[in-house]
């Protein structure tokens, strides 16, 4: 081992420290590199190290054919303390026992059983600190590295440390290299390093071999290791320099030693190297089958002396993954065959691995086959793992004799590729289903897929909306409404945010008015799609549903098409229900989305207590999941609040990092967000004129961040800058064409925005009524406007010499401003008392102040009652963050125990009914 780790001393300092530092916290990385440069190595160092602290060591190994075996890494991962399974909760136990495939059921989603992961992760670091090892993750299956990655990020206060190894070429694609987590990269060995490593290893080495061996390592140091032992077999002296990769040099260093072997040696070696696990006595009963004749350990001996393999617990192990691939290589296609069938057969009870090994095994047509592998593509799917499932169906369609079952099996090939987002191989797949013909419900769905390989990212403007709607109307006409539906839903969304002229979105409107029915998801695209045409019959829809009745994606699909067409005092019932049933669902993809929602509502209600949480959350787990885009829109909402509190500085930080992704993603019409943001920010910081250069913009028709359904979301903040920058009337003529859209929509958002504005612009001798017409409206769920209206009637009050009167409206804007956090709106209306003689109290500082926006959310849940445990399922959080939150909380808000909690949370304001 310290031979291998020469030239490694930063490497290891750093993993002591982490190791060291873990009993006051976990902490994970991710080791990268090239092939042969120690990341296993390294690995074991961090073994030999943990053991010696007295570390319990989990680990698990990738290799190449269990990718297609979901969760396979992470049965062998957490096998040993499956015996703390008992202090599980039963949500817990059960995601896990179908996960592991104890039990049969609906498959659980990965943030369950990632959660049931981290509590036994938990448990065992109560008795001893933990060391999780993932050995080449690159070949681990996608659902135990989606389930690493969720754990990974949450080991902050447990004691465990995460350590997981990857190629640098096969980072694509793998949840890990995008969880955020820390990186030690490895670079190849300098030369001072090199030669010692070299020197230490093959000391009698002729100086000129000596010297080419260092020129071919290049630094890589499992070729400095491997390259002398093989130098005769390989002639390395005699032959020519070139520039063949140093991984493949190194698969034929070791598959030089392979010909001095017995037969019955290397039969076992290619059973080994194309076996999906590495049980010794499977691996000698496959070998048998395939040898025609009993083999033992005994015959495995010769390469075990030869350093090719290691046999320790009853597995097999290849001395390096280069080792298992020279011997595959190496064998004939005959002996592959061979050994493929071997396996099937003695993998009778296992259907998943046998279906692979039968198929391989496989030469010719084979409908029996093809049968297995779209079994296997099933419970693949149920598990979640798309890529195994397309891999099956795929192989199911090359092998398969039924013409017509192939053309479909390729074609969901494609469908399954397109959804995981394996766009590379989807023209190629659409091709061949195509080539095994089609009914018209395929031609459909091979439309839209073709459609979408042609221009990923390109369904914004006319045509490819105009394109993309025909196709799912066509699904429609061939009875395939579910994906119509799916398709018209995610065509909506591109119409919202992209701006095409009326004559396309209306096609989408009638593409959804077409389907059978209107459920849900055909709402809300009339709702995205034409919120000002269709913006009456959706709120009229809504209201006569109840939140709770549908399913926990129906009540998201509800609330968005409430935000969609300005209905803010009803969206709350349906995102609410859908947050906390998708929350326990473990659907974080969905709940994250629902959250966003959630969040920019809350900007308009104004209330930091409702939107701020949420913006957090959800860009957190957008964040986790790989959703930059998403994850921008989510920190534009808590740029919004800093903005609203008067930070200036904190809400351009913000903006200007979220407009950057903005505008690389090439979505400018999604850039009226930023403007938004950018001119509540000047407003508070009563740059007036500023504000409305900024805010007019969004407005503009002719200008390339007008967005017309967000003109409703700033009509309150342009009127306010018009007001004070001279700007009164423009502000006049955009009311006034804003009110017919009011009339035609019916949209609540825009009723209010323009109920507030009226008494504003109009002449302070006409004002009156209007601002008692205003001020009698109930207002309740719209605590910023009904805020803005009471300070905007105060101060016209004391402008017409009615102190008397302005100093209850005032003095009610003050205090609900203060609630609301909107500091600089609560400061001019102190102003404004103050110009009436009144002195005000300095603004109390309340929970929302002083806590951070997931300690405030953790804070609520404890004060209702839930345990740390609770909470911790709630939010996807292991208990002791939870705990480790509420220890910070106590002394910021001076109290010293849950009881305390409720009095000291009182000051927040409550959100908007829903």
């Amino acid at each position: 081992m310290p031979g291998l780790l020469i030239g490694r001393d930063r490497e290891l300092q750093f993993l002591e420290s982490l190791l060291a530092g873990a009993a006051g916290g976990g902490a994970s990385v991710l080791v990268r590199g090239a092939p042969g440069l120690g990341k296993t190595a390294l690995a074991e160092a961090a073994r030999d190290m943990a053991q010696q602290r007295g570390f319990t060591v989990l680990s698990c190994t990738g290799v190449r054919s269990e990718t297609r075996l979901p969760f396979a890494g992470l049965h062998q991962l957490i096998r040993p303390i499956l015996k703390h399974s008992e202090a599980l909760s039963s949500g817990e136990w059960a995601a896990l026992q179908v996960a592991l495939g104890v039990t049969q059921g609906s498959f659980p989603e990965v943030a369950r059983v990632g959660m049931a992961v981290l509590a036994l992760l938990g448990l065992a670091a109560e008795r001893s600190p933990v060391l999780l090892i993932a050995d080449d993750t690159h070949w681990l299956d996608g659902r135990t590295c989606e389930v690493l990655a969720f754990v990974g990020r949450r080991l902050d206060c447990d004691a465990v440390v995460f350590l997981a190894t990857c190629r640098d070429d096969d980072l694509d694609g793998n949840p890990l290299a995008t969880a955020g987590l820390p990186e030690l990269g490895l670079e190849p060995l300098r030369q001072d390093a090199a030669t010692e490593l070299l020197a230490r290893h093959a000391a009698d080495l002729d100086p000129t071999l000596r010297a080419r061996i260092l020129a071919e390592a290049a630094g890589n140091a499992l070729a400095l290791l491997e390259l002398p032992a093989a130098a005769r077999d390989l002639d390395l002296a005699a032959a020519a320099p070139d520039s063949m990769p140093i991984t493949t040099r190194l698969q034929q260093a070791f598959a030089a030693r392979l010909p001095q072997l017995p037969p019955t040696t290397r039969t076992i070696l290619v059973v080994a190297a194309l076996a999906d696990q590495g049980g010794l006595t499977e691996i000698l009963a496959a070998a048998s089958l395939a040898a025609g004749s009993a083999l033992s350990q005994a015959d495995l001996e010769p390469a075990t002396a030869a350093g090719l393999v290691r046999v320790a617990a009853g597995e097999v192990s290849f001395r390096h993954p280069l080792t298992r691939s020279a011997v595959r290589q190496a064998a004939s296609v005959a002996e592959r065959v061979a050994a493929h069938a071997a396996l099937a057969e003695a993998l009778r009870g296992e259907p998943a691995r046998r279906a692979w090994h039968r198929a391989a095994s496989t030469t010719g047509p084979d409908e029996d086959v093809a049968l297995d592998l779209e079994g296997l593509a099933t419970r693949a799917e149920n598990a979640g793992a798309t890529d195994v499932q397309a891999a099956a169906l795929r192989r199911a369609a090359e092998v398969g004799k039924n013409q017509a079952l192939r053309s479909e099996r390729w074609l969901r090939a494609a469908e399954v590729s397109w959804e995981a987002g394996q766009y590379e191989q989807l023209a190629w797949l659409i091709s061949e289903a195509e080539s095994a013909g089609f009914d018209a419900r395929q031609q459909a769905r091979a439309d839209y897929l073709r459609e979408a390989v042609l221009g990923v990212g390109r369904l914004s403007g006319a045509k490819p909306i105009a394109t993309f709607t025909a196709i799912a109307d066509n699904m429609r006409l061939a009875g395939d409404y579910d994906r119509a539906a799916g398709a018209l839903n995610m065509i909506a969304m591109r119409c919202y945010f992209s701006n095409p002229d009326a004559s396309t979105r209306m096609l989408v409107v009638r593409a959804a008015e077409a389907m059978p029915s209107l459920d849900a998801m055909l709402v809300n695209v009339l709702a995205l799609a034409a919120p000002v045409e269709r913006g009456a019959a959706v709120i009229e829809r809504l209201s006569a549903i109840r939140p709770g009745e549908l399913r926990a994606a129906d009540d998201h699909y509800l609330g968005t098409a409430a935000t969609a067409v300005g209905a803010y005092d009803i969206c709350g019932g349906f995102l609410q229900s859908a947050i906390s049933r998708l929350r326990a669902e473990g659907r974080i993809n969905h709940l994250a989305q629902a959250l966003h929602t959630w969040a920019w509502a809350g900007v308009q209600f104004g209330d930091p207590a409702v939107f701020l949480p949420a913006a957090e959350e959800a860009h957190r787990l957008f964040s986790e999941t790989g959703q930059t885009l998403w994850a921008s829109c989510a920190q534009l909402v808590m740029a919004a609040d800093a903005g609203r509190r008067g930070d200036a500085a904190a809400s351009e930080a913000l903006t200007a990092a979220a407009e950057r992704t903005l505008l690389f993603a090439g979505l400018q019409p999604m850039l009226a967000m930023v403007h938004l943001v950018r001119g509540i920010a000047a407003l508070g910081t009563g740059k007036h004129a500023e504000a409305y250069e900024i805010l007019i913009r969004i407005f503009d028709a002719q200008d390339p961040v007008h967005h017309p359904h967000l003109r409703a979301w700033a009509l309150a903040d342009v009127v306010e800058a018009a007001l004070y920058s001279g700007h009164r009337d423009d502000a006049r003529k955009l009311c006034a064409e804003l009110s017919v859209l009011a009339a035609a929509t019916e949209s609540p958002l825009l009723r209010v925005g323009l109920l507030i504005s009226a008494p504003q612009l109009a002449a302070d001798d006409a004002a009156g009524p209007l601002f008692e017409t205003a001020m009698s409206s109930d207002l309740t769920a719209w605590p910023l406007h009904r805020a803005r209206l009471q300070l905007a009637y105060g101060a016209w009050l004391r402008r017409r010499y009615r102190v008397a009167e302005s100093r209850e409206p005032l003095r009610a804007a003050r205090d609900l401003l203060d609630a609301l956090g909107a500091v600089p709106w609560a400061a001019r209306a102190r102003q404004e008392l103050s110009a009436t003689g009144e002195r005000s109290l300095p603004r109390a500082i309340g929970a929302p102040d002083l806590l951070s926006p997931q300690e405030l959310v953790i804070a609520q849940l404890a004060a209702d009652g839930l345990s740390n445990r609770e909470i911790g399922q709630q939010l996807y959080l292991s208990h002791r963050t939870v705990s480790s939150h509420l220890y910070r909380v106590f002394p910021k808000l001076g109290i010293a125990s849950r009881v305390e909690l409720p009095t000291a949370l009182a000051s927040r304001t409550s959100g908007p009914p829903g």
